[in-house]
């Protein structure tokens, strides 16, 4: 094992590997919160990667996947952007790290076309700052803004706050360059266009394959201008189901909000102080007339189904806390509790069932103590719904809470995840949503990777693996 080690260190030089404890220990986990639990809680030491490669390009990229093949693929590689994966997808344990965070620059903007061409290694934040001074944007904003790189945001397939009106993260691609698990350096396409019938879509092949079918080091993504115009509020509900049917109706409409964020009455008790499920929308676009029409319209929809106008203050608080995590952890940590976000999703017809069911499944767990939700990113045939589980900081007790959510979501018509990946978190039940279809899968993985090098020695995605 130090043999490769050392010869990762002859052929990129010792201010690319990095072996010393300190570096080592911060790259041992990313945000899952079983880890964070492990490590904060229960005071557990969590085990670390062999080496953390800090490549300073793609070349660099390719040399390392080239010396890892020729070790024939003993040690699984881990891909780490933002550190910001909460299934475990970028932990190090037993691995050889590679951090793509050097490879960091916007490439191109261009505002005729508007795309943006940018490394994988760029974070989320400083990219949106820099479209936001020239008056454009992503529009893709999730949780994980502050942390989050544009590769992780993609390997993920990630989706954002503004995802109902803009799209997920694979709806901005336009193109990729990914370094393959043998070390060949591919575009997925010769020229940049919009959208091209010429086989299969192989962006596919990396969106959402969390660093097992290959690297990816530049993106080439769509970019809008800023909205100038914006209408937003908040209203209430008594029942959570009237609320479903408002979106599901505003949504087959073409009434598309923005922002829709459906909280049940547990989440918004302690979010707004209201014992009600509450909904907290927004209307944006560059016509104050039209954003006017738009909203006035779907008001009169949402009181049609019973919903009453509380305001615009619910929707300015969440904007102005919506990235305060390490402030909601803290506060869950002083409790004495620990928790979890298990995001699904689901038809319109299915939502209630699976909502209902996963409450019913969860509070028969011992240790679980609260389970609240917010229903969001929103399609015409459904949506998400992002539940967050506050339970006893206990292993046992966190392994049966999910055993029971995977199950339930899955008998109730779910999907088990919506935007946060598999990782090592889900690879237990991935194999139970896509069937037979698993095999597909390892088919493609073979065939990229033969000494399976990128990210499944441990399991991930493929449990047999183990």
């Amino acid at each position: 094992m130090q043999d490769i080690i050392n010869k990762l260190i002859n052929a990129l030089g010792p201010n690319k590997v990095l072996t010393d404890d300190e570096n080592l220990s911060r790259y041992a986990r990313d945000f899952w919160p079983l880890l964070m639990m492990r490590e904060q809680v229960l005071h557990e030491k969590i085990p670390k990667p062999l080496a953390v490669v800090v490549p300073g390009s793609v070349n660099d990229i390719s040399l390392t996947l080239r010396i890892m093949n020729e070790y024939g693929g003993g040690i699984p590689i881990v891909v780490y952007g933002g550190g910001s994966s909460v299934t475990g997808a970028s932990m190090g344990s037993g691995s050889i790290i590679i951090d793509i965070t050097r490879l960091n620059k916007v490439l191109n903007i261009d505002t005729y076309d508007l795309t943006i061409t940018v490394e994988a290694g760029a974070k989320l934040r400083d990219v949106e700052a820099e479209l936001n001074s020239m008056g454009f944007s992503l529009r893709h904003i999730p949780q994980s803004f502050n942390y989050a790189t544009i590769g992780g945001l993609i390997a993920t397939m990630s989706s954002g706050q503004y995802s109902t009106l803009y799209g997920n993260v694979e709806d901005a691609i336009l193109n990729l360059e990914v370094v393959l698990p043998t070390g060949e350096v591919i575009w997925l396409r010769r020229n940049t266009v919009p959208r091209a019938s010429t086989g299969p879509s192989l962006k596919y092949l990396f969106v959402g394959s969390e660093g097992m079918l290959g690297i990816i080091t530049k993106a080439v993504l769509r970019i809008v201008p800023l909205p100038k115009s914006t209408r937003y509020g908040s209203f209430t509900f008594n029942a959570l189901n009237d609320g479903i049917k408002v979106l599901r109706e505003l949504m087959t409409r073409r009434l598309v909000p923005a922002v829709a964020r459906l909280y049940d009455e547990y989440e918004s008790s302690i979010r707004f102080g209201i014992a009600k499920p509450t909904l907290i929308i927004s209307f944006e676009g560059y016509y104050d007339n039209i954003i006017d029409a738009m909203w006035n319209e779907a008001r009169r929809v949402i009181e049609d189904y019973g919903g009453e106008y509380a305001g615009e203050d619910y929707f300015e608080n969440w904007l102005s806390s919506r990235f305060n995590v390490e402030e909601e952890i803290d506060r869950v940590k002083k409790l004495g509790l620990w928790f979890d976000t298990i995001e699904v999703a689901g038809t319109w017809s299915r939502l209630p069932q699976i909502y209902a069911g996963f409450r019913d499944a969860l509070m028969r767990v011992e240790g679980v103590v609260a389970i609240m939700a917010h229903i969001s990113h929103l399609y015409l045939n459904g949506a998400c719904i992002y539940f967050t589980v506050l339970f006893k900081p206990i292993i046992e007790t966190y392994w049966k809470l999910w055993d029971a959510a995977m199950n339930a979501v899955l008998v109730n018509g779910g999907s088990i995840s919506h935007h946060h990946g598999i990782g090592m978190l889900r690879s237990k039940w991935v194999g139970k949503e896509l069937g037979d279809a698993v095999k597909i899968v390892k088919l493609i993985k073979n065939a990229l990777d033969p000494n399976s090098v990128m990210n499944t020695k441990s399991g991930m995605f493929f449990p047999d693996n183990l």
